[in-house]
This record gives structure tokens, C-alpha cells and sequence, in this order.
């Protein structure tokens, strides 16, 4: 069982982020977080500090390469990193009245979620692959398996997480660095209340930080939750496209 004691979360600020933050929250750790919102990343350190961890953070913007890297060098030298979870993201999708959605939308949504992974990934891996440990996991999404219609650059953006984090566990993997890709299907956070569709197996955060804490700790290449939405993703990729296209409808931003 992988067991870290330095973890570095992106997106902490709220939902999966916080969760899984509090997840890991325990004396003898120490948690570097990081997110956007300066105001609600703060609520985030003070409830994990309850905990009695240590705690390391930084109001950041993922897309910003220069400011990742100087931040994860800076940890770098006071907490070596045993593991780096890939978590912040947006979303977005056509306008209600079937508008494609912009193109400032689309790169926003790749810049963030690929981007970020990559900025993330990219800063951490060569001190890890010096010491030959550590874990890092990229957050993709079911949609990353399977995008919804009226959400493409969300889907390509997960899509593009899935590949580059298969790609770079089989590179890292001769220097005992494990990449873990997690696809999570709904989850109850705001991000997600954008999503006006059907929501089925919907989980907590906290529900969904447990199953990915879990994942982490057994070392899983691949992890997609629930289930049931990832068999059935898996299982319609076998169906004619018309028939496949009929049932995502039901998973659309809007009804």
C-alpha cells in the first residue's frame, strides 16, 4: 500500500480538491495546496489544520507554467514530494439555444485540465525520477471516455488527460514514478451543478475522495467510477453510432 507523507493537491479550493484534502488531512503529513480562489483555498488550510498536519499552500493559476514550476522547486527544497494529485478543472459548454460554444471557452477548458496536468506533471517528475519515487495522478473524467455533446472541449480536454497520463506512466515507470489516470463520473460539487441533465450514481466529494484515495493507495493504472457508467461506456462503444448517440442525450448539460 502506497502510504505518502508530502501530497500536493491542485484545485483544493472546493469540491474533489477540498475533500480529497481533508482525505489525506492527518498528523505527520504534510499537504501543499493550491487553488484559484484565495478565499475559499483559505477555508480549505484552516479546516485541514484542525487536523493537525502541516500545511503548505499558495493562492495559484495551473495554466501560469513559470509559477507552477517556481512553486513545486520552492516545496522541492523544504518537503520532498511523495505524491501530486492533478485535480483543478473547469467546464463549459454550447450555449443553450445550440450556439457552438467559443472558441476562448474551448482553449480555456484544454488550458486548464490538459495544460494544467501537463504544467503539474512536467514540474514534479524530474525530482521524482531523481529520487526514483513517488506518485502522481491525474483527475480526468468519465467524459474523458465519453463526451457529452453539448460539452467537447470538456470531453477533449479529459480525453487528452487519459493519454498523456498513460503515455508518461509507461515513460516514468523505469524510474519507479507511478501514474495513476482517475475518471470519476458525477460528483455533487458546483462545477457539477452546471450539468442540468440526468445525474445518475451521483457521489459526495467526500465519497468520490475516498474511492480515489483508495485507487492511489493500491497503485491502480486506471481507475473509472462507478461501475455501472463505466461498463456501460465501455459496452456502447460497441453500439451503432446512432443508437450510442440517442443514449448520451440523456447525459447533456441541458435536457
Amino acid at each position: 500500500m502506497f502510504i505518502p507523507k508530502s501530497i500536493l493537491i491542485t484545485g483544493a479550493s472546493s469540491g474533489l480538491g477540498r475533500a480529497l484534502a481533508l482525505s489525506y488531512a492527518r498528523e505527520g503529513v504534510t499537504l501543499c495546496l493550491t487553488g484559484r480562489n484565495e478565499e475559499r483555498l483559505r477555508k480549505t488550510v484552516g479546516a485541514v489544520e484542525q487536523t493537525g498536519c502541516r500545511v503548505r499552500w499558495k493562492p495559484l493559476d495551473i495554466c501560469d507554467a513559470q509559477s507552477v514550476q517556481e512553486w513545486v522547486e520552492l516545496l522541492e527544497q523544504e518537503t520532498p514530494l511523495d505524491l501530486v494529485i492533478s485535480n483543478a478543472g473547469i467546464t463549459g459548454s454550447h450555449g443553450v439555444n445550440g450556439t457552438v460554444e467559443t472558441a476562448e471557452i474551448a482553449h480555456a477548458q484544454v488550458a486548464t485540465n490538459l495544460g494544467g496536468a501537463i504544467n503539474l506533471l512536467t514540474a514534479v517528475a524530474p525530482f521524482m525520477q531523481q529520487r526514483r519515487h513517488g506518485g502522481i495522478a491525474l483527475v480526468s473524467s468519465l467524459a474523458g471516455m465519453q463526451p457529452i455533446s453539448d460539452g467537447p472541449a470538456y470531453g477533449a480536454s479529459k480525453a487528452g488527460i487519459i493519454a498523456y497520463g498513460e503515455a508518461m506512466r509507461d515513460h516514468l515507470h523505469q524510474w519507479d514514478v507511478f501514474v495513476s489516470v482517475i475518471c470519476p463520473g458525477y460528483i455533487s460539487t458546483p462545477m457539477a451543478d452546471q450539468f442540468k441533465s440526468w445525474r445518475p450514481f451521483e457521489y459526495t466529494p467526500d465519497g468520490a475522495a475516498l474511492r480515489i484515495k483508495t485507487s492511489i493507495g493500491r497503485r491502480r493504472a486506471f481507475y473509472a467510477f462507478p461501475w455501472q457508467l463505466a461498463l456501460s461506456i465501455r459496452l456502447g462503444k460497441l453500439l451503432p453510432w446512432k443508437l450510442r448517440r440517442l443514449a448520451n442525450q440523456r447525459f447533456n448539460y441541458e435536457r
